[in-house]
């Protein structure tokens, strides 16, 4: 993707994230996080997944009475991990997303689906206990577009959800490799 492409579509997630805080009498803030498990397929063949966290804040905003646009702010990690001759290998990213999705609401249970803007911010690499460089076929780039489904339930201000999610870039700066993120997410939030 040609920078000014990459950078007008990160200008208008931006936008869209921040608008949907507005001074609107129908929004509805909140924070989430819970546990993710991720992985990086390889031509459709992952490793171990790595377990770890997320923690984001959220926006949502009425669109019709069942229907809501929602937008967010989140930090995770994303990462594998596998063990070769008894010693083990693993790569974790550092990544903020910003997530734009549309919430179907029917009672307590909801539906959502989106999109979101992904960008690696760090990344470590251990053998066994020790940190190491990471190695150039496992370096990944900076941005990702991954699209996500969940469902989940609300009862007051408490809600519990799972959200699946599938990385449409290839991550790898390896030419020689088609690399692609998944990541699960099941956690708890509340809105205020």
């Amino acid at each position: 993707m040609k920078k000014s492409n990459l950078l007008l579509l990160v200008s208008v997630l931006l936008f869209a994230s921040i608008n949907s805080y507005g001074q609107d009498d129908d929004k509805n803030k909140g924070v989430r996080a819970g546990w993710q498990s991720s992985n990086f397929y390889v031509d459709g063949e992952g490793a171990d997944p790595l377990s770890s966290f997320y923690v984001g804040f959220t926006g949502e905003k009425s669109i019709i009475p069942l229907l809501k646009f929602g937008s967010g702010l989140e930090y995770f990690q994303n990462g594998t991990q596998t063990t070769i001759a008894n010693e083990t290998f693993q790569y974790k990213a550092h990544v903020i997303s910003i997530p734009l999705y549309l919430k179907l609401k029917l009672g307590p249970v909801f539906a959502l689906g989106g999109a979101a803007a992904n960008f690696n911010i760090a990344h470590n690499y251990k053998v066994g206990d020790n940190s190491s460089d990471v190695p150039d076929d496992l370096k990944v780039n900076t941005f990702d577009v991954p699209v996500f489904a969940g469902l989940g339930v609300k009862i007051l201000m408490f809600s519990i959800e799972a959200r699946y999610h599938w990385g449409m870039l290839d991550t790898s700066k390896s030419d020689a490799t088609d690399s692609k993120v998944q990541y699960f997410q099941i956690g708890a939030g509340i809105s205020f």
